[in-house]
């Protein structure tokens, strides 16, 4: 009994020291065990282990045994260990290094890029080499884009490919899975690429400037730098755990000086080539933000939708990007986007073609004597301005003018509604209309009666304008209005025209109406987001007179044109209610206004200038100061003293005492953060806040405002103002080409080479901000001949959102009883009757009265039908099950989920970090992919995932298995080490590469060093190898039919990558293991193709099988190489990645199809159910109809068998010769 009671203590004490053995570095450097411990015992210790038996049922406990038997899937150690090489061997890096030399080379002319070769002593092989390359003569070194020709290597990537997501803002603690969805298909499409010889540019950076992080600084009173910074890391330590490779040499942040001197360098020569003014203007204006909100930012913001806005007028920055409307729209043609992106641009841009018209200004009181002369004289269009209301000889010329022309119908615009307008003014001239037969529209209606005559008499024409006349009918103190006629403008049809509340000559033209200036002064401080909404029109009391039609057309003051158009006149159509063609006449008139002297044709936008300035603190300064008794109100635009210097081209700065605006040295930075300006006090270093609305948070930081020319002895005063935050993201893609020039915003010949961005990745949400601001800024910069290309984005492509419930809607009767929402479809179709919570028990009862009271009593509601409500309530209410939703306290009552984009301001976000952790990145990626079409709105649902880990289970338990006593070697070296050998652990220079990795996740240091290497050398490997169902073949003894399978899948999975069907991708991969699991043996070439399509989708996974291929198949003898080994000796092979990462899967070649040779006239045929893929069945020549059929039966009897078990009978079979055999089940 001792003996035994001490073999059970020995044991213990041995699973302790075991299980103390095998804890390893998790990713943020916390260590943790891992559950499947046995995995990593040596064979030796290879020992039944002790059960932890689950004090269930008896069937629980078998099958959490049965469980960790089966399953040698061992996801996270997988997973880290494969991070940790690919970041430390900086594979997209190393390839974008080499192919800019080469680039180089190129573009100096010296050799064709097929003929460029490189001697392997070269100067830039050095470096290389010596992380890569000989290494105490263990192993010649293939570098990322080179092979080895002779004595010469040679570049074997074909050409570049930029592919790009829009860089995220890190403004919350970490990313969703609605981010992960578009780094996926990037990052899919980026090894994709790579595996077809394009040396793929993915760089990843930070947008950290901007109103969010503003926003959190402001709440909770932190530098934004310290939010940021945090952010940053857990954002990256994100990136790394799922797979994603990125270019992180070429990381860029916008809130570092080495990033945001050159945007502050873009907007210095906007303002030196008159792109960049400053101007007094009404803004929206945010008392909550103390900031200004543009109309963009309103409209596609879902953030500040809900601010409360006011209108102040504030002295502001502006970008002319209206200078680009006309290429903007026209450019649109060069590049690839979707046509709704397209549309979307050329909506908000808003070009319209047409004429200016002038009109002249002129007191009515001058119109009755300048008529009767008018035949005799050069018709020219008038505005007369006088109030109509109280000019009886204009209301008799009115009705002379029209009974004489013959016209049938009276203008009446004369007869609305106004406190100015005698009463019995109305009714005198709606009596004189009945006398002369004429209709009007009555007292208060604003419908407008339109007369359809075109006189024919020459003298009524406009003069046309010749080519060589240069003759100016103007006259020096004459005021002229500017009216736009659109070419599809009808204008025999046009009754009114508009004018707006901005107008300059407004006052002129309602001349002091009280009741109108009420009116302006009301609407002009409304935002312009409620001024759009509003359609109401007032006439003005005056009229403009247009001679080409020889009639008087009233105008009307309205608050919908905005401060863009505020200088013009629009005609205003009545609607139409049918699609008319364009009138012959309508035409002729318009080209004869077009051609007159008074008249020239114009292009008009909807887009206004960029509104460039914000009042925050976290943001790029303005390189901008002033002297201090200048700074009272002056709207400013550069001066330049060449004037025939016009052109758009990069300026030298010169600050002349005579300049308004002075040019600071770049960088400018933001003064240090004071947690107390967003204080009222006063404190510390900081002033108190100005009464006055408007007012910067900078101009709060009294040092860093102020400061003096010792020169002149003048004081200066900083612009206080920022940038909005899309400046820095207007330009990012060129930076990441050049990230650490310093003398340069970036090298040209380089950006040159890489531009345009081939793919561009993001949401359409930033279809009108983000991209056309990038555009513009493209186009700025093209014309300072620093780009070559016209357009940045050569195709861009939108992926879908990922939806998500936080908010839900909870129904009851009209008697506040509650109502499950699956009987509320039933209930409004009069289908059932109100569906009552049970009463039958003082339980319900109580819960349905606490719930009616804490949730809905007192509370808005909507009404269906009349017959029942529905209550918004919150996230937190509600629990899932089976992906339906319910009450917290009463489940039988089912709630409806409002689906919408996750965000962090709705509180529906999904935390990527929860999933993987739990199954794994590798399951996570293929999971969000298959949830449906990419480029389409989905819901997310973690139902699903399950069976994706299963698959990939099967998958591994396929490929791999354990070995057993016959596996192992004669001697197998106590010493063999997986992925890193221990020469490469030695290598100061391979320990530099684990710890930049370490900082770039988790900040490390060296002391973690040996934590990593710990893992990358983990002896668990060493119990694995390929599985027995894996036979090497040579390509002719692999039997047809399985050529043709892999063919067909090869096919199908390439297919779906190029046309952006991830989806459909992932299901053939299950088809594809459906098919060879059920073979007899599966041949070693077509494993290599399947990991080879998997890996692009789950790289971990694909790159550990390809690990386990070379160490069986082409790792080398350590007797060869390592000291104190006899040669003859039969040891392990082992595959050092530091000493060659080329052995990496991420450089292997994209599958080529089986070249098969038709000996015979054959066909695999698809066998189906229901138009479902089963399998195959090859068909010879020889073959009957009747036997196909018979063959096809035979060989799916078991999924027929199933259907007909449920039920179903085959009620048709379709045979379509040589291609598919369909069973028709139902």
């Amino acid at each position: 009994m001792i003996i035994i009671i001490c073999l059970i203590i020995v044991v213990g004490i041995a699973d302790l020291i075991s299980f103390n053995a095998l804890k390893v570095i998790d990713a943020f450097g916390v260590i943790k065990n891992y559950e499947n411990k046995n995995l990593f015992l040596k064979p030796g210790n290879y020992t039944k282990r002790r059960k932890k038996y689950d004090y269930g049922s008896d069937k629980n406990r078998s099958i959490k045994i049965n469980c960790v038997k089966k399953n040698l899937y061992d996801f996270k150690l997988i997973e880290k260990k494969w991070q940790i090489i690919w970041n430390c061997k900086k594979l997209l890096d190393k390839d974008f290094k080499r192919f800019n030399k080469y680039m180089e080379n190129e573009n100096k002319g010296e050799k064709k890029r097929s003929d460029i070769t490189e001697t392997k002593n070269g100067e830039d092989n050095g470096t290389e080499i010596g992380v890569d390359g000989y290494r105490n003569g263990i192993e010649e070194s293939t570098d990322s884009i080179e092979k080895k020709v002779g004595n010469n290597v040679r570049c074997d990537m074909k050409e570049k490919y930029y592919i790009l997501d829009m860089f995220p803002y890190p403004s919350s603690s970490g990313l969703h899975v609605g981010h992960i969805l578009c780094f996926t298909i990037t990052d899919v499409i980026s090894k994709f690429k790579r595996m077809n010889k394009y040396c793929v540019f993915h760089p990843i950076g930070w947008d950290s400037f901007g109103l969010p992080c503003d926003r959190l600084s402001m709440k909770l009173k932190v530098d934004p730098r310290q939010i940021i910074k945090k952010n940053i890391s857990n954002f990256k330590n994100q990136l790394i755990k799922l797979g994603f490779l990125f270019n992180w040499e070429n990381e860029i942040n916008t809130c570092e000086k080495k990033y945001f001197k050159w945007t502050q360098w873009i907007i210095i020569q906007m303002f030196l080539n008159n792109l960049a003014y400053k101007k007094k203007s009404y803004v929206n204006w945010s008392d909550e933000l103390n900031c200004v909100i543009s109309n963009d930012e309103l409209r596609n913001e879902i953030n500040l939708k809900n601010l409360k806005i006011k209108k102040i007028k504030l002295l502001q920055w502006y970008l002319k990007i209206t200078k680009y409307a006309k290429r903007l729209v026209k450019d649109l043609k060069l590049i690839n986007w979707p046509d709704k992106i397209k549309n979307m641009q050329n909506n908000w841009i808003g070009i319209r073609s047409g004429i200016i018209i002038k009109g002249k200004i002129m007191d009515s009181k001058y119109m009755i004597n300048y008529y009767s002369n008018f035949i005799k004289k050069l018709k020219i269009p008038h505005i007369f301005y006088n109030s109509v209301y109280n000019n009886y000889s204009l209301l008799l010329l009115n009705r002379v003018y029209t009974s004489m022309l013959g016209h049938k119908k009276i203008y009446d615009f004369f007869l609305f509604d106004n406190e100015n307008i005698p009463t019995s003014l109305k009714g005198a001239v709606v009596e004189l209309c009945n006398k002369i037969g004429v209709t009007s529209s009555g007292e208060n209606s604003e419908e407008m009666d339109i007369p359809n005559l075109l006189l024919n008499q020459d003298n009524n024409l406009l003069v046309l304008r010749k080519e060589t006349d240069k003759s100016n009918v103007e006259e020096p103190n004459d005021n002229y209005v500017k009216i736009f006629l659109e070419k599809n403008d009808r204008i025999l049809e046009n009754d009114k025209i508009i004018i707006s509340i901005d107008h300059p000559d407004i006052n002129k033209i309602i001349n002091g109406n009280k009741f109108l200036e009420n009116i302006i002064n009301e609407k002009i401080l409304q935002d312009d987001m409620t001024r759009l909404k509003d359609d109401k029109i007032y006439f003005s009391g005056s009229v403009f007179y247009n001679p080409i039609i020889n009639k008087y057309i009233p105008i009307y003051i309205c608050s919908w044109i905005l401060e863009n158009h505020k200088n013009t006149l629009f005609f205003m159509e009545k609607e139409k209610t049918d699609k008319m063609e364009r009138n012959k006449k309508n035409e002729l008139i318009y080209d004869l206004i077009a051609n007159s002297k008074f008249s020239k044709k114009k292009y008009m936008y909807n887009l206004k200038d960029w509104l460039f300035s914000r009042q925050r603190y976290w943001g790029e300064p303005f390189p901008f100061i002033y002297k201090t008794d200048e700074t009272n109100g002056r709207e400013y635009f550069y001066k330049d003293e060449e004037k025939e210097n016009n052109k758009v081209q990069i300026k030298k700065v010169r600050n002349n005492p005579s300049n308004d605006v002075y040019i600071d040295k770049i960088p400018v930075c933001l003064p240090k953060f004071d947690k107390s300006i967003y204080d009222v006090k006063k404190g510390g270093d900081i002033t108190d806040c100005e009464n006055d609305n408007g007012h910067s948070v900078l101009s709060k930081f009294k040092d860093w405002i102020y400061l003096k020319n010792e020169k002149d002895d003048v004081l200066y005063k900083r612009e206080c103002d920022i940038m909005p935050q899309w400046a820095g993201s207007s330009w990012y893609y060129l930076r990441y080409i050049d990230p650490k020039n310093e003398k340069k915003i970036f090298n040209k010949k380089k950006i040159n080479s890489w531009l345009p961005v081939d793919l561009y990745v993001g949401g359409s949400e930033h279809a009108v901000l983000h991209l056309l601001y990038a555009r513009f800024f493209h186009k700025f910069l093209y014309d300072l001949k620093l780009v070559n290309h016209k357009e940045p984005f050569k195709k861009l492509f939108n992926q879908g959102l990922l939806l998500n419930a936080g908010s839900f809607y909870l129904y009851t009767d009209l008697e506040n009883r509650l109502i499950s929402f699956e009987n509320v479809a039933k209930l409004l179709k009069g289908e059932s009757k109100t569906d009552k919570v049970d009463n039958s028990t003082s339980e319900n009862v109580k819960k349905q009265d606490e719930i009616v009271k804490e949730l809905i009593s007192g509370k808005s509601y909507k009404t269906e039908g009349n017959i029942v409500r529905k209550y918004l309530i919150d996230e937190k209410y509600v629990t899932e099950k089976e992906n339906k939703y319910y009450l917290k306290n009463l489940n039988s009552i089912q709630v409806q989920p409002i689906y919408e984009k996750m965000s962090k301001s709705r509180g529906n976000i999904i935390n990527p970090d929860d999933i993987v952790k739990k199954y794994g990145a590798d399951c996570l990626r293929l999971h969000i992919l298959f949830l449906g079409p990419i480029d389409q709105n989905k819901k997310w649902s973690i139902k699903g995932i399950k069976g994706t880990y299963k698959f990939l289970s099967k998958l591994y338990n396929l490929f791999i298995k354990k070995k057993e006593e016959s596996d192992y070697l004669e001697k197998e070296s106590k010493e063999c080490h997986n992925l890193i050998c221990e020469n490469c652990v030695e290598i100061e220079k391979d320990k530099k590469l684990i710890l930049d990795f370490m900082k770039k996740k988790v900040n490390g240091t060296k002391k973690g060093i040996k934590k990593m290497i710990k893992i990358v050398r983990k002896k668990g490997d060493n119990n694995m190898i390929l599985s027995d169902i894996i036979k090497k073949k040579k390509i002719d003894e692999i039997e047809k039919e399985k050529k043709i399978i892999t063919n067909y899948y090869i096919t199908q999975i390439t297919s779906c990558i190029e046309k952006s069907r991830l989806n459909t991708a992932v299901s053939f991969f299950m088809k594809f293991y459906n098919e060879i699991k059920t073979w007899d043996y599966i041949p070693l070439k077509i494993f290599l193709i399947f990991i080879k399509l998997l890996y692009p989708f789950c790289p971990h996974i694909s790159e550990e099988f390809w690990y386990y291929y070379l160490k069986k198949y082409k790792g080398r003898e350590k007797g060869n190489k390592i000291k104190n080994v006899k040669k003859k000796e039969k040891v392990a092979k082992q595959i050092c990645y530091f000493c060659n990462s080329r052995s990496l899967l991420f450089y292997a070649k994209w599958p080529s199809l089986f070249q098969i040779k038709n000996n015979e006239k054959s066909a695999n045929i698809s066998i189906r159910i229901n138009n479902k893929h089963i399998t195959y069945i090859k068909n010879n020549s020889e073959s009957s109809k009747q036997n196909i059929i018979e063959q096809s039966t035979n060989m799916i009897k078991d999924s027929i068998d199933k259907e007909i078990k449920k039920g179903k009978k085959i009620v048709n079979i379709i045979n379509v010769p040589d291609k598919l055999i369909n069973f028709v089940i139902v």
